[in-house]
């Protein structure tokens, strides 16, 4: 057996270099939206990600294919797919409730099936 012909430090190394190695080297998956519509009349959108710019929030990032809770108004969450843009005047950051004119377009873009 290979394991008794190796030192024990040498036989760890050996598997950690058969078995762990290639899964840490493997690519992550991209996770992509499928292309065909969930669900007839759906439409997918390209939305820009904004970043709260106060110093002391633990950047916020609103993402537009996640959506987010609606710290004014609990029991209307805003639901994924609505643009920043599109948000309500009255919106603030969930973590330091700073406004949205305090946010700035982060330059990341996902892609989210919207009702059409």
């Amino acid at each position: 057996m290979m394991y008794r012909m190796l030192p024990r430090r040498g036989a760890l190394k050996t598997l950690a270099a058969l078995f762990i190695a290639p899964l840490l080297a493997r690519p992550a998956a991209a996770s992509s939206p499928p292309t065909t519509p969930p669900a007839p009349g759906m439409a997918l959108k390209r939305l820009q990600k904004w970043e709260c710019t106060n110093e002391e929030c633990e950047p916020y990032v609103y993402d537009p294919s996640v959506g987010d809770l609606n710290v004014q108004d609990l029991d209307n969450p805003i639901p994924p797919g609505v643009a920043f843009e599109d948000l309500p005047d009255d919106w603030i950051c969930p973590i330091c409730a700073d406004p949205k004119r305090d946010f700035e377009p982060l330059g990341e873009w996902v892609e989210v099936w919207v009702k059409a």
